[in-house]
């Protein structure tokens, strides 16, 4: 199993109507990267999405906040933040009320006006949204606080999500990763999904990588001071799990662990009570096992195999019955991670020596590729409400990409590995 001992040693829907009266919109239809059709599609796209005016909200600390709350909604791509270069009206005569013509005038469906007072985590902000097309009242009146000012512009942003889509977002919420530090040993950190934030997790001079979020935070195996792999949280100096051989990775879900262990001198992956507790065996093939991860309903694991010859996405009851290939596009698959619908899984794969992200449906059909001819494109993690897709890049970082392939941003530099985004 030569990959794994790589692999190891280098750690590694149609959206609902934006506005309560709208139409429906026209499904998404399968991009094609690297072609005319991606051109069309963006434009597509862009009509798609609600034009909002956000002034620099009012008060110390006022356009922070805003400045916040604008690129969280530019990287939902369900909104078009307008130039504030744009805007006619009379900020300080208006304050945190609206005349519409001004508004109607630069394409603003929604404009978006708050207070913020206070400072720290004693800051406290009132919000209004308005919808200059129905003025007479605003579409959303809302206090925030006493909190942080990044946190309380995330509650805000997702607020506004909710509002347009009947769904809140997702900001706030945090994304781990592994990376190599400055001594070449690689530390586990995390970061806010807008890129902000950077934290490192893990700690010391020992190897460290597939974190997993679960119960109180972050777990990830680490060498210990003999030179074994065991796994640990965040937090903690004492492994949660050591055993017989390596335990190379962790998952979480429905109160239960996956996890893998080279008690036999093969990787398998073994079921287990989050403490470590309870090991029960789910896989028992000559060919290696690893990279666990669970379906948000809890029924299903996904995972990586080898027993085909390459490596490849499998997916197996939560027992371990049922065990089936669902990757069979390429000859290298890995980093598998489910949408919140478990019926859909994301990973990377490799074509003509490139890697990208594809989706596959349980239900069958052919896997989307949504990534190409931009360089090597790895480890896809789920946004928990699944319209977004995080993942590593060549091209230098970690970007954020819609569910469909589109609107690829990058948030944070530097090289990542097995991202991991926060389930809420």
């Amino acid at each position: 199993m030569p990959w794994i001992l790589i692999a190891a040693a280098t750690a590694t829907a149609v959206l609902p109507p934006l506005l309560s009266d709208a139409q429906p919109l026209p499904p998404n239809r399968p991009v094609q990267p690297g072609t005319g059709e991606l051109t069309i599609t963006l434009s597509a796209l862009e009509a798609r999405l609600l034009p909002v005016a956000i002034p620099a909200f009012r008060g110390s600390g006022g356009d922070a906040v805003s400045a916040v709350v604008s690129n969280d909604l530019r990287l939902s791509a369900l909104f078009r933040v307008l130039d504030s270069r744009s805007f006619t009206a009379d900020l300080d005569a208006e304050g945190l009320n609206i005349n519409a013509p001004s508004w109607v005038g630069v394409g603003a469906t929604a404009v978006v006006k708050a207070q913020v007072t206070g400072s720290g985590d004693a800051t406290r902000i009132e919000l209004k949204v308005w919808e200059p097309g129905s003025p007479s009242a605003p579409r959303l009146t809302r206090s925030y606080g006493p909190g942080n000012p990044r946190s309380l512009a995330h509650r805000i942003a997702n607020d506004l999500i909710q509002l347009y889509t009947r769904t809140a977002g997702v900001f706030g919420t945090r994304i781990a990763f592994a990376r190599r530090t400055g001594n070449g040993r690689k530390q586990i950190f995390s970061v806010d999904c807008d890129g902000e934030n950077l934290a490192q997790v893990s700690s010391g001079r020992r190897l460290n990588f597939t974190p997993a979020w679960g119960p109180g935070g972050i777990y990830f195996s680490s060498q210990t001071p003999d030179g074994f792999l065991a796994l640990f949280r965040q937090g903690r100096s004492e492994p949660v799990l050591r055993a017989d051989g390596l335990v190379m990775g962790a998952a979480f879900g429905g109160g239960r662990m996956a996890v893998v262990l080279t008690r036999d001198g093969n990787s398998e992956i073994y079921l287990a009570s989050p403490d470590g507790s309870n090991l029960r065996r789910l896989t028992n093939d000559p060919g290696a096992d690893i990279t666990p991860v669970w379906s948000p309903d809890g029924s299903k694991i996904a995972f990586v195999s080898d027993r085909s010859g390459g490596p490849q996405v499998y997916v197996m009851d939560a027992g371990g019955g049922g065990q089936r290939r669902v990757s069979f596009q390429g000859s290298y698959n890995t980093g598998p991670s489910w949408a919140p619908d478990s019926q859909t899984i994301a990973y990377a794969g490799r074509t003509g020596g490139a890697s990208d992200i594809y989706t596959v449906s349980l239900a069958g059909g052919a896997a989307r590729r949504l990534t190409e001819g931009q360089g090597n494109n790895t480890d896809p993690t789920y946004s928990p409400d699944g319209r977004l897709i995080a993942f590593s890049s060549s091209r230098g970082g970690i970007f954020l990409m819609n569910q469909d392939g589109l609107n690829q941003q990058r948030i944070l530099p530097g090289v990542a590995e097995g991202l991991r985004w926060e389930p809420r």
